[in-house]
């Protein structure tokens, strides 16, 4: 068989395809009492369709969120300029902190997070941060 005969075949297959397609949209049913019997249905008879589907949850960026959320509620470490990110619950400060003692602080409180298995504290002191 010529190539020019399977490309011939193929697109009329297509153009058949998509001329049977043509008129298949379903009618719009009148729901509720009057109307056309022969087209009104009930609430019930009617396709189901389906809820989009909602939006995936970055689970990583959520939990971080909470992390700088207690950081900030917390009063020693919440004026902090303390960056988080996160990665299967392992989770990583970035930033300054005054004190030993805040930086000790703020990975304590981060490590109180639900949901945090991990924390690595790269907070660097200055003085007056």
């Amino acid at each position: 068989m010529s190539v020019r005969l399977v490309i011939w075949i193929a697109s009329g297959a297509l153009v058949a395809a998509g001329l049977a397609a043509c008129g298949d949209e379903p009618p719009v049913a009148k729901v509720g009492k009057g109307g056309d019997p022969a087209t009104s249905r009930s609430a019930a008879e009617l396709p189901i369709v389906a809820e989009p589907a909602a939006p995936k949850v970055d689970e990583n960026a959520a939990l971080a969120a909470r992390v700088v959320a207690a950081l900030r509620r917390d009063s020693a470490v919440g004026k902090l300029g303390i960056d988080v990110v996160n990665a299967d619950s392992a989770v990583t400060l970035f930033g300054t902190a005054s004190t030993a003692g805040d930086r000790e602080r703020a990975a304590r409180v981060a490590a109180g997070v639900d949901g945090v298995r991990s924390v690595l504290n790269n907070l660097v002191i200055v003085s007056g941060s």
